[in-house]
């Protein structure tokens, strides 16, 4: 089975909507979102409302917790999105509110894991950065492979037969991409890998929408680069009276 595997879609449904149509296209049978439906976007109720109706599992993400009131709000304010987390619980439903909240922060079957951050502790959002990081969670780590977001960057870490820890950091864009890119690598070969599945909807990292594709038959991951609607995204940010991020500001301020 195509697993189509997405994290950090953070209120843009329109990034949401573009990896969905290109997963389809793709011939994926279960879609897996790895949490941040809210925060740092303009619309978390549409992407919410994608989620319920086009995804088989939903995992809490750190400003889905913050933004449903399971967490403090401390959580996020050094990323200067509180008021924007508070503004989209005024915009969901109570049905959609307690929906939310009931999502589960890990998810396994077939030999894989999902989480948000880490696997060492769910639901304390610890990142997964580099080689120190992977090799903490690879103890932790049952199955053979692990699907995490949440850094907002793609990467690869493989634990060998050997028990050595290769990287493979998917290169970032200082541009925004102006195509598609897809990137296959081979996880059938005994080993075990931990893959960030990069950010749906706000790429301050790649410039780019990416998303992982795995299949299980195949033993094959497979990144999904595409491009990012930088002007729709500006324009409804602004629209929405949102102040637009630093990352996207710089961008602008250099071209």
């Amino acid at each position: 089975m195509k697993y189509a595997i997405m994290s950090d879609a953070h209120a843009n449904p329109a990034a949401l909507d573009t990896a969905l149509a290109d997963a389809r296209s793709n011939g994926c049978g279960k879609y897996i979102f790895l949490g941040d439906m809210t925060g740092y976007g303009y619309d978390a109720k549409s992407v919410v409302e994608r989620c319920m109706s086009d995804f088989d599992v939903v995992l809490l993400g750190n400003h889905d917790a913050v933004c449903t009131g399971l967490d403090a709000g401390i959580n996020v304010m050094l990323n200067h999105n509180y008021d924007i987390d508070r503004e989209q619980r005024d915009s969901l439903s109570e049905k959609e509110v307690a929906w939310i909240k009931e999502r589960q922060c890990m998810y396994s079957a077939n030999g894989f894991a999902c989480v948000h951050g880490d696997i060492i502790a769910p639901r304390e959002w610890g990142y997964i950065l580099d080689a120190n990081d992977a090799a903490r969670n690879f103890f932790r780590l049952a199955e053979r492979i692990l699907f995490c977001g949440h850094s907002h960057h793609a990467a690869v870490w493989n634990l060998t037969k050997a028990d050595l820890i290769c990287v493979r950091s998917e290169r970032r864009l200082s541009r925004p991409a102006v195509r598609m890119e897809s990137v296959s690598i081979k996880v059938g070969d005994g080993g075990k890998y931990i893959v960030n599945v990069g950010s749906v909807g706000y790429p301050r990292s790649d410039f780019c929408i990416v998303y992982c594709i795995y299949d299980d038959e195949a033993g094959v991951v497979t990144f999904r680069r595409l491009p990012f609607d930088f002007a729709g995204y500006i324009e409804a940010m602004i629209s929405h009276g949102h102040d637009l991020p630093i990352w996207l500001a710089r961008w602008l301020a250099s071209i």
